[in-house]
């Protein structure tokens, strides 16, 4: 199941709100990363991909890839401060931190930003009953060895995206994605509008019918 966000709705304007407010939303940031770096796991990415989000910056602007450094202020666990990033960056980078799924690609996409993973154990395995089957719905890959190797740089392969397509795809995320991975308070009243724990259970309850049919059928 998908990892719990900071937003959780008291019902269904709650999420036709925020809706609207990540959807009107100013995207002043390219690309953005909240983290930091591993110098302790070797085979981990994320100093290339800061190096190359600082490089953009220095060359251009913040606007073009805006690094927010985890350890400064304890940054990373302060909502108002990474969703705000989030919500005004077109794609966020998800590298793998101590498991390949991270909390922070779900925050991504509460905030209608396209996460960028490079590993597919990230979210294309699974998640089956939360997110598109379809990963270029939703979010950008690149494999970690063509960032390890310096064969992409991440920023300039993002700004080969239209604009048109990153509206696309941040439609599909705010509209069609998200309300499936928030979890409502206790005493929501969603009325049709499904959230992670109800979409959960929906598919346990259906895998469970599944299986019995399958044993029922072979007796």
């Amino acid at each position: 199941v998908p990892h719990p966000t900071f937003f959780h709705p008291r019902d269904a304007m709650d999420i036709r709100t925020w809706q609207e407010h990540v959807s009107t939303a100013p995207r002043k940031h390219l690309v953005s990363f909240a983290g930091q770096p591993r110098p302790n796991q070797p085979e981990s990415i994320r100093t290339h991909l800061i190096n190359q989000c600082t490089n953009a910056s220095s060359a251009f602007s913040s606007s073009l890839c805006y690094f927010l450094h985890c350890t400064d202020h304890h940054n990373c666990f302060r909502p108002e401060i990474t969703m705000d990033l989030f919500i005004h960056s077109e794609f966020c980078l998800q590298p793998p931190g101590d498991s390949p799924t991270r909390r922070s690609i779900f925050e991504s996409l509460i905030g209608g930003c396209i996460p960028v993973l490079f590993d597919p154990y990230s979210a294309y395995y699974q998640y089956p009953w939360h997110l598109p089957e379809d990963p270029a719905a939703y979010s950008v890959y690149i494999p970690a060895n063509d960032i390890r190797g310096g064969k992409v740089n991440v920023v300039e392969e993002l700004r080969k995206f239209p604009k048109h397509v990153r509206e696309e795809m941040r439609s599909r995320i705010i509209n069609e994605i998200m309300p499936g991975l928030v979890y409502a308070k206790a005493d929501a009243k969603l009325g049709e509008v499904e959230d992670a724990f109800l979409v959960s259970l929906r598919s346990l309850f259906s895998k469970v019918h599944e299986r019995l049919h399958a044993k029922f059928a072979t007796t």
